[in-house]
């Protein structure tokens, strides 16, 4: 068992839970566009291909401005998107992947980010 760290592209999550209103085709462009910055995200870390994960998203902020972990829940889907198309997970199922969380982490010096743990259930020979 490994654990790899993803930085990720973005300091506030591009997409949220929260936003259930508005253009569909608007909020399809947006989640492409955060599925194809993720897959570049993963492609730049290097991953080995494993059997399965479990993956936390990690989300650290600007503030003290309480938030909920699980409006991150749309942006984690594009990242495990992103690691399937990236041929690192086969598969976001549970079979794959059978923890998928989100963390908010409390603001600190080095400033807002977001991030990707991947702790790996068995690498691909």
């Amino acid at each position: 068992m490994s654990v790899y760290i993803v930085p990720l592209p973005w300091v506030t999550p591009p997409l949220s839970g929260n936003r259930t209103r508005g253009n569909p085709h608007a909020r399809a462009k947006e989640v492409e566009q955060a599925k194809g910055e993720a897959r570049w995200a993963v492609r730049g870390a290097r991953l080995p291909k494993v059997a399965g994960a479990n993956i936390t998203l990690a989300f650290r902020v600007a503030d003290k401005r309480r938030r909920d972990a699980d409006n991150l829940a749309p942006t984690l889907k594009v990242c495990q998107d992103a690691l399937v198309l990236e041929e690192v997970i086969p598969d976001d199922s549970w079979v794959h992947i059978p923890s998928a969380t989100c963390r908010i982490h409390p603001p600190s010096a080095e400033g807002p980010a977001m991030w990707l743990a991947i702790e790996t259930l068995g690498e691909i020979a």
